[in-house]
């Protein structure tokens, strides 16, 4: 059964981040040629990754025949892989003359769940009848992938209560893009899980916000979700998909050093990444105090460089916390990213609801050039 592949030998590892560079090397070679231009962008590129992951991360992941690192980039080698690489050396060495570029979109296709999740964002869109068709959701994916949209995470509610759709939408999607899907483990049946593979999509990123069945279910108002995420992600293995786990790390989470277990849990799972989020007062949570302390993101930074450096735990999931680089670089959504909610209201990213415009009414106007994003986060002081 696959399961977490972290390259085993030190030695290949360190091959195969040589021939990842390498790749990247030459992509800038091409697109650059000449070496002044080369050294600085590479330079600056480098220090980007560096203030993402807190220094040179060499964790990597191997599902079927290609290689991960993060699931907000597509896998190596890749077409994609490539693009996104020469997108962001346009981005960095043509700033004015090139028109901003999505590379990562967050689609939310459904507004149907069946739970009733503590910090859901999506809250005030649920279980009322669907914005989407599928044909508008076709429409959608075309009109980003013109943009150079690379890759797509698809939301909800919760993406598996529309599974036929979900599919049909990731075969079309998947012959350019990178596509994952975000979801509770509802309907996550090895069958499905298979399919999934099978349409194109690359991994699944699942939510369980605590290793304990109880204090799971009960953040998700649902007495059988726990049961269910866990046999989603053993169906997701199997089928060969990559998978993460994604965590709502909340005060009460983090005060009672439940982070660690919580890792060790996501290894025995077998799982390749866990995501950390910062509960945002938005959804659920809009008007409750529930934004970290200090002491809790010190808390998160040590454990994310814990879990990606230390020798200890070489053969635990990747960690990733968005909150480490938005505290230093900036943010990446509203310049590399936006997130479209189930009612078709394109804002910056899940976590900060900025609607510039609803793409649904571009659509049904027969008008496919989409506005200008703002380039903006309200929560953090720069975008990168």
């Amino acid at each position: 059964m696959p399961g977490i592949t972290t390259v085993a030998s030190k030695v290949n590892n360190e091959l195969l981040w040589i021939a990842i560079r390498l790749n990247i090397f030459y992509l800038f070679c091409i697109a650059l040629k000449s070496p002044k231009k080369i050294l600085k962008s590479w330079s600056f590129m480098m220090n980007i990754r560096n203030n993402l992951w807190g220094g040179n991360m060499k964790k990597i992941h191997r599902v079927g025949n290609s290689y991960y690192s993060n699931m907000y980039s597509p896998p190596w080698p890749s077409a994609a892989y490539d693009e996104y690489v020469k997108c962001e050396i346009k981005r960095y060495n043509e700033p004015l003359s090139l028109k901003p570029q999505l590379s990562f979109v967050f689609l939310a296709i459904t507004r149907k769940c069946p739970l009733r999740c503590e910090h859901c964002f999506e809250a005030n869109n649920l279980n009322s009848k669907e914005t989407f068709t599928k044909n508008e959701l076709l429409k959608t994916v075309q009109i980003l992938q013109r943009e150079g949209v690379l890759q797509f995470h698809f939301s909800g509610g919760e993406p598996l209560v529309r599974i036929k759709d979900l599919l049909d939408v990731i075969k079309y999607a998947s012959r350019k893009s990178s596509c994952w899907v975000a979801t509770s483990g509802f309907n996550l049946t090895h069958e499905n899980a298979l399919a999934l593979k099978n349409a194109g999509c690359k991994g699944v990123i699942i939510s369980i916000d605590h290793y304990i069945p109880e204090l799971h279910n009960n953040f998700r108002h649902h007495p059988d979700s726990f049961r269910q995420a866990v046999e989603g992600v053993e169906a997701a293995k199997t089928a060969g998909l990559a998978v993460c786990l994604s965590v709502c790390t909340t005060k009460h989470f983090l005060d009672s050093n439940s982070l660690v277990p919580y890792m060790h849990f996501a290894k025995k799972l077998g799982v390749h990444f866990v995501q950390a989020l910062e509960p945002k007062n938005v959804g659920n949570y809009n008007g409750k105090d529930v934004l970290l302390h200090e002491s809790h993101i010190k808390h998160l930074e040590q454990i994310f460089l814990k879990m990606n450096y230390s020798a200890m735990y070489k053969d635990y999931p990747t960690m990733l916390y968005h909150g480490y680089h938005q505290n230093r670089i900036g943010c990446f959504a509203g310049s590399r990213s936006i997130y479209i909610d189930s009612i078709g209201d394109v804002h910056a990213c899940p976590f900060c609801h900025t609607k510039s415009y609803n793409i649904l009414d571009l659509i049904r106007n027969h008008n496919y050039t989409l506005p200008q994003k703002e380039n903006a986060c309200p929560r953090y002081k720069s975008v990168v």
